[in-house]
């Protein structure tokens, strides 16, 4: 692996930590009329990220970047392409840090910060007073108050040990420790010389605690002309049928995780009138274990259901669920 591509891999790990990952696509060329100071300066590919297309630019490591510098530079090429274009540096300099947030410049350092405010998001998990400029959990936070309901995650949390579980990094489960402190949901100790999380409750009562600030993991569905392979879960209602007391029939809605989707060939048709919908999830449906799409947040993606059945069906669900 080339020291570009471990960059590429480290900056895809840590968004998909707190923003459903990052698709990355062919190398740009950029056009004549950019300086070549531009084009020495930095490694340009194309990516996704918060289902937004946009433009990946790698500082070369032989190149001098100052916010000032890049903003003018990369607002060339950003105006050449009619996309955003997201700077990626492994270093920061801690007196730039605010400068970049200033210029409203897109960037991503690994493992320290992320800002991209054409996706209304950013992530700092370098400061003790990290800001949650939220109304709810991200996937990551939330998947901790779920596996812990679900009993695959102690109720006291370490970070390396969820980290494992949950497949992310132990930096990004410290910080949605933090987000989890600010909702008032429980506090980070130290025990024994180690971080760790505490939620004040348990079972049902955390349950509706949290519940106000928990969403749909769903983020996008999209139509599909024949069913989808094995790696799809069965969703929606029809999940849901599965588990009491609605008609059963052969499933027409399925889930699978967003990030890397576009990755995997699947072809698509519009969501209306197909005879299968495919619902893309910040993370994957399966996450907390098992073969079949976990409970909780399946009640979750049913949400907006007004059908009396199927909300008779989430309360059941709910009252007989091994809290």
């Amino acid at each position: 692996m080339t020291k570009r591509d471990s960059m590429i891999e480290d900056v895809k790990r840590y968004l998909a930590d707190g923003f459903g990952g990052m698709d990355v696509g062919d190398d740009v060329s950029l056009p004549d009329a950019v300086p070549l100071v531009v084009k020495a300066g930095y490694r340009f590919c194309k990516c996704r990220i918060a289902e937004t297309d946009c433009i990946l630019a790698e500082a070369a490591a032989n190149a001098t970047h100052t916010p000032r510098r890049v903003q003018k530079q990369l607002a060339m090429v950003g105006e050449a392409f009619g996309l955003p274009i997201v700077f990626a540096v492994r270093r920061l300099q801690p007196h730039d840090r605010e400068r970049y947030l200033a210029l409203r410049v897109p960037i991503v350092v690994p493992g320290k910060l992320a800002y991209l405010p054409f996706a209304g998001m950013m992530q700092d998990t370098t400061r003790r007073d990290f800001a949650i400029n939220r109304e709810s959990l991200s996937p990551l936070a939330q998947l901790l108050v779920l596996g812990t309901l679900e009993h695959r995650l102690d109720r006291s949390l370490r970070a390396h040990s969820a980290a494992e579980i949950l497949d992310c990094s132990a930096t990004a489960v410290q910080n949605a420790f933090r987000e989890l402190e600010y909702f008032a949901l429980g506090e980070r100790t130290r025990t024994s010389g180690r971080m760790e999380f505490v939620f004040d409750e348990g079972g049902r009562k955390l349950w509706d605690k949290a519940h106000p600030i928990l969403g749909t993991p769903v983020k996008k569905i999209v139509g599909l002309a024949e069913p989808p392979s094995d790696d799809c879960v069965v969703a929606g209602i029809d999940a849901l049928a599965s588990l009491g007391r609605l008609d059963r029939t052969p499933p027409t809605e399925f889930a699978t995780a967003l990030s890397g989707f576009s990755k995997r060939g699947i072809e698509v048709v519009s969501a209306r009138g197909a005879p299968y919908r495919l619902q893309l999830w910040a993370y994957a449906p399966c996450r907390l274990g098992g073969a079949q799409i976990d409970i909780l947040s399946l009640l979750l993606s049913l949400s907006g259901e007004t059908d009396d059945r199927v909300r008779g069906e989430i309360d059941r669900l709910l009252e007989e669920f091994k809290w």
